[in-house]
């Protein structure tokens, strides 16, 4: 059993920014997948000193969703937006099933973003509630998730669970991002990932790299500089085209993330 490690909780129901989402439900802080794209890190102004981040939930999360969900309007809700919701150690704890068995009862839509297909196991309650689940899928390739990924699961069985949840009728979508020239913009990767959202009968939303300081950082440790500068300085709208085209072909409803 994973050791329970707790970190302070003042509020889990906050309000979103974000397009799409009224509120945000964070029971986690930190995160093992060591993903060297990831900007959470400097949202968090250096507070994760090295990455990837141990997990720990957070102290009385449950009880706090409950208190605070009589006094909110029903919203979409964005599960675990600041790291993986489905964690090791989410395994273990089960908060974020209780969560969405609480959001349920009250009614609130929830929006997840993953890269785990744990999320399968929570099937049976996201079935009769409006949910939607995203899968984040950068590239279908191996080595790409060895190199920048490198504590999630591997892509294919990301493939396998998106199309199980939606067989099973779950709204699904494919994140494509960090998309990062010279590494997952080919035209395999993008006829690959545009072909896994069609047979999955998932929307496809995309992204650039958001190149924020620590990321930078963490780039410029695993290629040369000539590398990042060229990823620093391409023009990604070529890309963007590109997926919109082949999204066309296919029949995939398509747009940017942000």
């Amino acid at each position: 059993m994973a050791a329970r490690a707790y970190a302070k909780c003042k509020t889990v129901l906050s309000r979103s920014r974000l397009p799409g989402l009224d509120y945000t439900f964070n029971p986690y802080v930190g995160c093992g997948h060591g993903c060297l794209y990831c900007y959470v890190p400097d949202l968090f102004r250096g507070k994760f000193a090295r990455w990837p981040a141990k997990v720990e939930a957070k102290d009385g999360v449950l009880e706090k969703l409950r208190s605070e969900i009589r006094k909110s309007k029903p919203g979409v809700v964005g599960i675990s937006t600041s790291t993986d919701p489905y964690q090791p150690l989410e395994a273990d704890l089960g908060i974020v099933r209780e969560a969405l068995e609480i959001f349920k009862g009250a009614g609130f839509p929830v929006s997840i973003q993953t890269k785990s297909p744990l999320a399968l196991r929570d099937l049976d309650v996201l079935r009769g509630m409006e949910a939607e689940v995203g899968f984040t899928i950068a590239s279908l390739r191996g080595e790409f998730r060895d190199m920048f990924e490198p504590g999630a699961p591997d892509p294919a069985s990301r493939l396998r669970a998106i199309g199980q949840l939606s067989r099973a009728g779950i709204k699904t979508w494919i994140f494509y991002g960090p998309i990062i020239h010279g590494f997952n913009d080919s035209d395999d990767d993008i006829n690959g990932i545009v072909e896994a959202a069609a047979t999955s009968g998932s929307r496809l939303l995309y992204d650039r790299i958001n190149l924020k300081p620590l990321v930078s950082l963490r780039l410029r440790s695993v290629m040369p500089g000539s590398y990042f500068e060229s990823i620093a300085t391409f023009d990604y709208r070529s890309v963007y085209r590109k997926i919109q085209a082949r999204c066309r072909e296919l029949g995939v409803s398509s747009s940017p993330a942000f």
